[in-house]
């Protein structure tokens, strides 16, 4: 269900009801109707070029939010000391670029699924992971163009569903249900209903799943650590819970962009992890994913759509 609308009446029942109500009929109307308007705009054309126009876009816009613009120069200048000031910048201008593509692919998304533009590299290891009788969760990274991963898996034969986050923006949700609706019976909003879908889906039907370890949530990126006190909140931490209940083996897998409109999706080994009854083990299980997944993000760092919310000072 989506958001309500606040009444008329917010105005004047205080200052967190009429911020509220200037976001919802304002703020978030002004952006929608923008949106829209760009969405419909680059639909018409060829995919090459909406990535394109995108890259442009973004480089335009993120340069100049200059809170998110810091951030981001200071995280790669922490997590790849060896690059110079000149090689910052332009990894971090690269990065808005990827953004943009990304925001700007959704326009086309439905067509780059049904061409040529995604090609597969660790086939071997989804095949060694249903070798083993057990029921997958594919831990997805936020890299290059990460709305391939689910509809790449599903083609590839994994019966499985795909967890979201909505937009809060009620325009962009419409958006959104637009282009996914092919996959609708495959996702699922976040909550406590879902956790039990999943199990289930896992545990009882023998379906995969795909999980986000890298999101922001409550104001944070909770993963990777980098170097932060290790945490057993965030999905990287429900990912290995999720496997150690359902008896599941857990598939790494990102997708990098390789060139406007091009995609290469990445299927790394699977990872067994310990069982429910070890609850000891479980800090030693999320230490050894993040320990896959963090030289994958440091490496392809100009392709992480989360450089510009992490907080690397966070406890």
């Amino acid at each position: 269900m989506g958001e309500q609308a606040p009444p008329l009446s917010a105005l004047w029942s205080g200052a967190a009801a009429r911020a509220a109500w200037r976001r919802y009929w304002v703020r978030d109307t002004v952006a929608g109707l923008s949106d829209t308007a760009i969405h419909y705009g680059l639909r018409a054309l060829p995919v090459g070029w909406c990535a394109r126009i995108g890259w442009r876009l973004g480089i335009w816009r993120g340069s100049r939010h200059r809170t998110w613009h810091a951030r981001a120069l200071g995280n790669v200048r922490r997590l790849r000391p060896e690059l110079d000031d000149a090689a910052v910048d332009r990894t971090v201008r690269q990065m808005w670029g990827h953004v943009g593509s990304t925001m700007a692919e959704f326009s086309a998304l439905p067509r780059i699924w049904d061409s040529d533009r995604v090609a597969v590299e660790g086939l071997e290891n989804l095949e060694a992971a249903r070798a083993t009788g057990r029921p997958r969760i594919v831990a997805a990274l936020h890299l290059g163009n990460w709305e391939m991963v689910g509809p790449t898996m599903l083609a590839l034969g994994e019966n499985g569903f795909d967890v979201y986050q909505p937009p809060r923006n009620r325009f962009e949700q419409r958006i959104a249900n637009s282009v996914r609706r092919r996959f609708a019976d495959h996702l699922l909003a976040p909550g406590r209903a879902t956790a039990r879908l999943l199990y289930k889906a896992l545990a009882d039907e023998g379906r995969s799943v795909v999980l986000y370890v890298d999101e922001f949530q409550n104001r944070r990126v909770h993963a990777p650590f980098f170097g932060r006190p290790l945490r057993l909140d965030g999905n990287l931490a429900r990912v290995v819970r999720l496997a150690r209940m359902a008896d599941a083996v857990i598939l790494p897998a990102y997708c990098l962009r390789e060139e406007h409109g091009r995609f290469r999706v990445h299927i790394l080994p699977p990872v067994r992890v310990g069982s429910e009854k070890d609850r000891s083990g479980l800090a030693q299980d999320v230490a050894r994913l993040d320990a896959i997944i963090t030289p994958i993000i440091r490496r392809h760092i100009e392709q992480w759509f989360m450089l510009h919310d992490l907080v690397l000072d966070d406890a």
